[in-house]
């Protein structure tokens, strides 16, 4: 009875800090850099191409949620996404970053409070409103730039594994993706702006560890 009890109590500790594939449960996430992000290298899990007009040419922001300074995360209620924390980037120059004053760690916010729901006939979430969801950016030269959601007629966010559940852009598990606007009220949409990034593990709450930690405490009493 009490290697049931620890198996059950071990179970449902995993279950709080992992996610696969199909609707994602509500929780708090860590997400990562997409793997076929268009400007990889380096590789990105946000893209807001001119957000500084640096030079005469077209200007690629990419920010590196993977990067040893950057946490980045997910908060999915069942009815509103929350994007929030802070990611390492600036000017991509093709494997680097530019040697520049706007090139160091962002800080952004971004809530998805208006049209969240499933998508229609799967069980991916999608936001479905169109310059509704709002957000800010603060850089590292102290500017609090606007973020504003971008619909492609259909959405502008979504959060799955696409329709036949193969994955969003060659990635298998849970993928974010989705359009933004960034300036003051009125500015238009500059290609590309968007979030493209993957879903990882649960952030454990004070709750799912004080579970894992008991469910240790008994497996270790239990070898004793």
């Amino acid at each position: 009875m009490n290697v049931i009890r620890i198996g059950t109590i071990l179970g449902v500790a995993a279950a709080a800090t992992s996610v696969h594939a199909g609707t994602l449960p509500a929780g708090k996430y860590q997400i990562h850099n997409h793997p076929d992000g268009s400007a990889d290298p380096p590789p990105y899990g946000l893209r807001l191409d001119e957000l500084y007009d640096t030079t005469g040419g077209k200007d690629d922001f990419t920010f590196d949620f993977d990067d040893a300074s950057s946490y980045v995360t997910l908060n999915y209620t069942g009815s509103k996404i929350i994007i929030h924390g802070h990611a390492y980037g600036g000017r991509d120059i093709g494997a680097a970053y530019a040697a520049e004053a706007t090139t160091g760690v962002y800080s952004f916010h971004f809530v998805y409070d208006i049209g969240v729901g499933l998508a229609g006939g799967d069980d991916d979430i999608v936001v479905t409103a169109n310059m509704m969801n709002f957000g800010t950016i603060t850089t590292p030269i102290g500017d609090t730039i606007d973020l504003t959601d971008k619909s492609d007629t259909t959405y502008s966010f979504r959060l799955g594994d696409e329709n036949n559940d193969l994955g969003h852009r060659g990635f298998s598990g849970i993928s974010g993706w989705g359009w933004l606007i960034h300036g003051p009220p009125g500015s238009s949409y500059v290609v590309a702006s968007d979030w493209i990034f993957t879903v990882g593990d649960l952030v454990p709450t004070p709750g799912s560890l004080a579970i894992f930690g008991i469910a240790a405490g008994a497996l270790a009493r239990r070898r004793r």
